[in-house]
This record gives structure tokens, C-alpha cells and sequence, in this order.
């Protein structure tokens, strides 16, 4: 920046502003004002409006793109789902535009025909005098209901298999596989299954033969199978079987991400010779059966610890678990019993080998997600979800139990949002006035700043992160029309309340 030189691409050198496509992955909300800093250092407008037809088309995809109106007005286009069948499409629809030398809003007009690509600039937001939305006007050609695009041959679907090989260390610094798409499972809370759905996965020889491909590229040791519920592919046993047999003499490793609780997690432990024994991961997300069923997880405390015993037999000694806080109707015991939970599990290793295991609980905060039975729900206030940790750590008797709790005010943010409409656009183009950026480092993020923000443009991030809304309003996010409708999901939020 204090020497002008542009944001340019890693394999040429060339500046970002001479593309003739940028597309963001847009994967958190914390990362928007990084996505506008990009914007900035490529010498791009950020406003859509802002663009001449010699400006790069700036298109967004990813998981958050079910709700993302905050920063729609800086997109031409949002693609909605799956990319992998309508992607070439949309090139060449581009590349038809930028031959014709025509106004970027015919261009807009032609994406808003393909299945899927929601074109913001072609809808009009009324509002309420209260603030909420009175309606949503869709321009033609843009259709009323954004239909999610789903890529249904998983299995000859392109894959990247020739990576960039990062030159400083990374988090990720492994092969990524992703074996399936979608989850089998469908909780109340979870935004990401409503994104991802309906299921599909690649075959076992197919994850063989992209595994063995990225390998002659990279040399990395290790192999991540990644899916939201790996435990949950048709197979699993099989396919780390195939993988131990292919890859054990070259001492690769295989990860698993977080492992969903059921009576096949004491099976996998003892893959010994595949999985890495640095720790297992599971994600029980809350701790007491009721509350299990009021959020639609279907799990059970004696196959969670079954699990654990089975890993600590193989050489285990730390096992992580994810819990949230802050769900609907949750009480005292269901806190408590976080505690009781990863105690229990910690003692399963002193009976069979004399020491405790370690056990790490990250706690997080629950944020009532758009398109999910939970999307009407109020959201914790911050001082109730600080007592709420304080009074979980009041239960923490060993120091082999480490709690980590998720920042708070970055919950609420993240909270503001996802949960706000297209008017916070200038909410963050303050932000980046103010120098904010990468809000998701906890080194970075500060929350008197966004106050500030928040101040000096008018808005009431109360009201966006915690406010409760009838199941009648005009949702900012209604354009996005999924197959599951939203008289559905509220009859899925009466269930989880009518839970004793």
C-alpha cells in the first residue's frame, strides 16, 4: 500500500485489476473486510455500481452465500451452491459480454438467467418503518427464488490436484480430499448441511486415484478426508484400509476431521496404522440428552465413550471435543454437564492406564443461522454467554481439562452479519475506512472499534445479532430459495421447543 503496488496473482505477477474474473470463496464474516481490502489493493471499485465495463467481474461463491447480504453490494454475482456444473457457463457468458463491449448491467441481466447465480443489483429491498423488510422486488430476468445449484456426479466432478505448495508453514499443510458432500444428518442448528444437501461422494478408486495424483505433485505425509460427517461415508472402514495399503510403506498418514458420535467411532481408533494418534476429535455439541434432541443430534454418551476407550487402548492420550453454548432452551445441567462429560471421558484412561487422558473442550457460542429451524431464534446476549462460560469453568476440577471458550464479542459479530441485511454494506466500508481487516486473528480483531463503526453509521448491531423474529417477517435473505421451504423449518423450530 505505501508503495503503490497493486495486489497481483502468484504464478504471473500480474495485477489483480487486469483480470477478467475475481472470485472470493466467501467461507466466514469475519473475513469480509479482508475480501474489501483485496478490492482496495487491486485497484478494483468496491461498489458494484462503482464499475466501469473495464473492471474485473467480481463473483462470490462458497458456504456463507445462503446469507451474505451485507456485502452484496460490492458482488456482480453470487453463485448459490455448487459451482462445478455452471461454472463454465458463466465464463463463457463473460467472455460473450466483454466481446460485445456492452453496459455491465446487460452483463448482469445474462448471469441472473443461469440456475443458481443470484445478481444483487437486480433486486430492490423495501423496508419497514420499524427497519425490517417490508419486500423484495426481483428485476427480470432475476427470478423471485434463487434455486440452490447442486453438482450431483460427485465422482467425475473436477478436482484440483496440482495445489500451489505454500513456501512458509501452514495450518493445512496436508492433502485435502473431500470424499463427500453433504451430511446424512440434519441438525437444527447447522447451516452448512442446509448449503451442502442433498449427499453425494466419490467411490473408494476415486479417492484413491486423486489421492495418489495430488501425492506425485506434493509429497505430502499426510491425507485429510474431509467431508462434513466423515464418519458417516458408506465405507470408511474400507476406504482407510485401501489407503493404509496404498500409501503405509510411504509413511503417509490419514487425518480425520471431527468425528460425529455413534456406535462406529469405537472402530476407528484402532486403525492404527492409517490415523494419527496426536489426538481425536469429536463433536458431541451439547452434553445432555434432552438438549441433544431440542437441536436434533442424534447421539449417545455411551458411544461417545466408547469411542474415547478405544483410543486411549490404541495410544491415544489427548481427545478434543466441540460444544456450543447458548442454544434454545438450554438450562444449568446442560452446561454443567460439559464439565461431567469430558471428566468422564479424562478417567476412562486412569483405569486403563494409571494417568488421566487430556481432554481440550472448545466452547463455542450458538448463532442463530439463516435457513436453519433456528433462524427466527433471539441470540444470547454477550454477558449471558460470559456467565455462562464462567459457570462451566466453576465445574473444572483437573488440569487435565482445558477449556477454550470462543471469543464472545466475535460470536456476536459474526452474529450481526450473518444475520443482517444489505444495508451493513456501509457498515464495513467505515470499517475499512477506520484500517479494519483481519477481524477472524484474534490479534487483529477489536471490538471498541466496531462499536465505533457501528456508531458513526447509525446501526444497532443489537438488533441484528440478538433480536427474535416472527416467523411471518421478510427474512433479508428470502430471495435464496431452497427446496426445503420455511414453513418447514418452523414447524422443525416448534419440535425443538415442544422437547421436555
Amino acid at each position: 500500500r505505501a508503495r503503490g503496488l497493486p495486489l497481483y496473482s502468484l504464478e504471473t505477477f500480474t495485477p489483480l485489476g487486469e483480470f477478467d474474473v475475481i472470485g472470493f470463496s466467501m467461507q466466514y464474516e469475519l473475513c469480509y473486510t479482508n475480501f474489501l481490502n483485496m478490492l482496495e489493493l487491486a485497484g478494483v471499485p468496491q461498489l458494484t455500481a462503482q464499475r466501469s465495463a473495464g473492471d474485473p467481474v467480481i463473483i462470490g461463491g462458497g458456504s456463507i452465500t445462503l446469507a451474505m447480504e451485507p456485502v452484496t453490494p460490492f458482488f456482480d454475482a453470487i453463485l448459490v451452491g455448487d459451482a462445478e456444473d455452471v461454472l463454465f457457463r458463466v465464463m463463457d457468458i463473460i467472455k460473450d459480454w466483454r466481446r460485445s463491449g456492452r453496459a455491465r448491467q446487460e452483463l448482469h441481466h445474462a448471469l441472473a438467467t443461469v440456475p443458481g447465480m443470484y445478481v444483487p443489483s437486480l433486486y430492490n429491498v423495501l423496508y419497514n418503518e420499524d427497519g425490517t423488510v417490508a419486500q423484495i422486488e426481483n428485476i427480470d430476468p432475476a427470478p423471485a427464488n434463487i434455486p440452490k445449484t447442486t453438482v450431483f456426479d460427485m465422482e467425475n466432478a473436477p478436482f484440483p490436484t496440482t495445489p500451489v505448495i505454500p513456501s512458509v508453514e501452514v495450518i493445512h499443510d496436508r492433502i485435502n480430499i473431500e470424499i463427500m458432500r453433504g451430511c446424512p444428518n440434519q441438525c437444527r442448528f447447522c447451516q452448512a448441511v442446509q448449503h451442502y444437501r442433498p449427499l453425494k461422494m466419490r467411490s473408494i478408486n476415486k479417492i484413491l486415484e486423486l489421492a495418489e495424483a495430488t501425492y506425485a505433485q506434493t509429497g505430502y505425509d499426510e491425507i485429510s478426508l474431509t467431508s462434513l460427517s466423515t464418519a458417516d461415508y458408506p465405507g470408511i472402514f474400507e476406504l482407510l484400509e485401501a489407503i493404509a495399503d496404498r500409501f503405509g510403506h510411504r509413511r503417509v498418514n490419514v487425518s480425520l476431521p471431527s468425528l460425529r458420535v455413534g456406535p462406529e467411532l469405537r472402530r476407528l481408533p484402532g486403525l492404527t496404522s492409517t490415523v494419527r494418534k496426536a489426538g481425536l476429535t469429536m463433536a458431541p455439541e451439547v452434553a445432555t440428552d434432552r438438549l441433544r434432541a431440542v437441536i436434533r443430534k442424534p447421539i449417545k454418551n455411551e458411544d461417545l465413550m466408547a469411542g474415547c476407550a478405544a483410543a486411549f487402548e490404541v495410544g491415544y492420550r489427548l481427545v478434543k471435543m466441540y460444544f456450543l453454548i447458548g442454544a434454545p432452551t438450554e438450562r444449568d445441567e446442560d452446561l454443567k454437564g460439559i464439565v461431567d462429560i469430558i471428566d468422564e471421558a479424562s478417567l476412562l484412561r486412569k483405569r486403563s492406564h494409571g494417568k488421566r487422558a487430556q481432554i481440550n473442550a472448545s466452547i463455542s457460542s450458538h448463532i442463530p443461522k439463516p435457513h436453519t429451524p433456528f433462524q427466527w431464534e433471539a441470540m444470547d446476549d454477550r454477558e449471558t454467554l460470559r456467565s455462562k462460560q464462567r459457570y462451566i469453568r466453576s465445574f473444572r476440577t483437573s488440569g487435565f481439562l482445558r477449556l477454550k471458550f470462543h471469543d464472545v464479542d466475535v460470536s456476536y459479530l459474526e452474529s450481526v452479519f450473518s444475520r443482517g441485511d444489505r444495508r451493513l454494506h456501509t457498515a464495513l466500508l467505515k470499517a475499512r475506512e477506520m484500517g479494519l481487516r483481519m477481524d477472524a486473528w484474534h490479534e487483529c480483531f477489536d471490538m471498541r472499534q466496531w462499536d465505533e463503526v457501528f456508531e458513526d453509521t447509525g446501526f444497532d448491531p443489537d438488533w441484528y445479532a440478538l433480536r427474535a423474529r416472527p416467523t411471518d417477517e421478510v427474512l433479508p435473505w428470502d430471495m435464496i430459495g431452497l427446496k426445503i421451504p420455511s414453513a418447514h423449518l418452523a414447524k422443525e423450530q416448534s419440535r425443538a421447543h415442544a422437547v421436555v
